[in-house]
């Protein structure tokens, strides 16, 4: 891609604008003191940054988290690639290999594919997007290698070896080695917590086994007055829930309240094309909690939008309890997934049962009337229904 450079520079620029806008603007006026430096807990309500101890009602810990590297010999003695540092390349990657098949890795490997890289993704279990439905997976998977995306799956790492020009990953995949060269090696394995040195060992304040912060539902520390909030206390590794978590705390310590987090009704999405969007439980956390449930699965070759739009790759998937009609939860692959689970976040928050969305009005050729569809799919096929039937 000949303007690679000029893309970068203006994703850079964007990221640059909109963290200056939203944020750091946002100080002026406000009984805000921002102090930059390294800092350390200097007791349960104090904090310690250069020679400057900084003493208030309570400390908050949202330090965030980065990329977490696995043990495989040979991967930390190169200029492997992170999420971050991926977007200051110069020229786009000839052969990008992507360890790990989350959401990150996923994401990328796609935008990068597209810009004219090729890209393989080694994903250490059984499926991409690891922890949702094998057909969720398994759709998202389709797509990617319709694009030339080559997705290995089952594939262990076992040594990296940086070479002049690249790199050259071995990796043990149904009973054989192979070894796969590239020239860039991206690492998407994961997430580790911004814990090391805070001074949280002295106050007897734990992290688990990938440094994140543990916090309890109130979002406290064992020091009640240390709370932490953001990817530095691990999922869900979102900016929405991180602001979400940010207020919940800060009331909590300065009001002395003991409000708990609310995630049961948390949508999420993953940025691929299709995307994915989810609220509520999969069919597997649903096996796995020992419910019953019924599923409605709305193809979207039965939805108008998708059929004028020409693009009919994905499903919308429900999951309700047969006996209150209230939804346990969905999942969607979909172009724009991501604009469709608001309403079904909504509905899961507030028990609206099944039918009551099967009857509401849902605009004609909007994407919005495929959830209309897939709730009149629990009791109707909505192969036999004629336009905007109910």
């Amino acid at each position: 891609m000949e303007d690679f450079g000029a893309l970068i520079g203006q994703v850079q620029a964007l990221t640059d604008e909109l963290r200056r806008h939203k944020y750091l603007d946002l100080i002026d006026g406000r009984q805000i003191v921002f102090r930059e430096g390294r800092a350390r807990l200097a007791g349960p309500t104090a904090i310690q940054v250069g020679d400057e101890t900084i003493t208030g009602r309570a400390v908050l810990i949202a330090t965030g988290a980065r990329t977490a590297l696995p043990p495989v010999p040979g991967l930390a003695d190169g200029p492997y690639l992170t999420n971050e540092t991926l977007y200051r390349l110069s020229v786009p990657p000839a052969h990008l290999i992507v360890l790990g098949g989350g959401y990150i890795g996923l994401e990328n490997a796609q935008a990068f594919a597209r810009l004219g890289s090729r890209v393989t993704v080694l994903e250490l279990l059984p499926q991409i997007l690891p922890q949702e439905d094998p057909d969720v997976a398994e759709a998202l998977t389709t797509y990617l290698q319709a694009e030339g995306i080559d997705v290995q799956t089952e594939a262990r790492v076992v040594e990296v070896a940086w070479q002049e020009g690249g790199v050259a990953v071995t990796y043990e995949r149904n009973g054989a080695t192979h070894r796969l060269e590239g020239s860039h090696l991206l690492v998407a394995t994961g997430r580790r917590g911004n814990t090391d040195d805070l001074g949280l060992e002295a106050l007897g304040i734990a992290t688990d086994r990938q440094g994140f912060l543990q916090v309890d539902e109130t979002l406290r520390t064992a020091v009640p007055t240390v709370l932490g909030a953001g990817d530095v206390i691990g999922n869900p590794p979102f900016v929405y829930t991180a602001a979400y978590e940010g207020q919940l705390a800060a009331e909590n310590a300065l009001m002395n309240r003991h409000e708990v987090r609310d995630y049961s009704a948390l949508p999420w999405v993953v940025f691929t094309d299709p995307q994915v969007a989810g609220v509520g439980l999969s069919e597997r956390e649903a096996q796995a909690a020992g419910l019953e449930y019924e599923t409605s699965v709305l193809p979207l070759s039965e939805v108008p939008r998708a059929l004028v739009g020409r693009d009919t790759r994905g499903f919308i998937k429900l999951l309700r309890d047969p006996v209150t009609d209230r939804l346990l939860g969905a999942r969607i692959v979909a172009p724009e997934g991501g604009e469709l689970v608001m309403e079904l976040s909504l509905a899961l928050r507030y028990e609206i049962p099944v039918p009551e969305l099967a009857r509401r009005f849902h605009p004609y050729l909007t994407w919005s009337e495929a959830i209309k569809l897939a709730a009149l799919g629990f009791t109707k096929d909505v192969r036999q229904l004629s336009c905007c039937a109910i």
